[in-house]
């Protein structure tokens, strides 16, 4: 292929987007069922995104949210790495000092959802991953 000729683009980038955001509902939906407040959906600097931001009580907690269309390829929290984890603890903390939260206790929690097709989606939430 030459320089000129456009690159292929993955056919399920719109869906996988598509399936990524309904489970960043279902997510949000259910953190809010068991109390906990949504401060920002899909949160970004320049070194990366947050899902979500919430807050129960006087902890602000960044939600890594993993959504897959059945268990083909892992569990969705099995694609969280520590690596991930600890990007994830670097931008909680700039979310926090940016929005005046310094000292703040923090957490960073993960939520994977599993959607199969007539049920309703499956919910793991894991707390304090870092």
């Amino acid at each position: 292929m030459n320089s000129t000729e456009p690159r292929a683009q993955p056919r399920s980038t719109g869906r996988n987007q598509q399936v990524g955001s309904l489970g960043e509902t279902i997510a949000a939906d259910f953190l809010e069922e068991q109390g906990y407040r949504v401060l920002a959906r899909n949160w970004r600097n320049r070194t990366g995104e947050l899902d979500l931001v919430v807050c129960t009580g006087s902890t602000f907690v960044a939600v890594e949210v993993k959504t897959r269309r059945g268990s083909g390829y892992g569990t969705p929290l099995e694609a969280i790495t520590q690596r991930k984890v600890a990007r994830l603890r670097r931008l909680l903390l700039d979310w926090a000092r940016d929005h005046g939260h310094r000292g703040a206790e923090l957490r960073v929690d993960a939520i994977g959802i599993t959607l199969l097709a007539g049920a309703a989606p499956r919910i793991d939430h894991l707390r304090g991953v870092s």
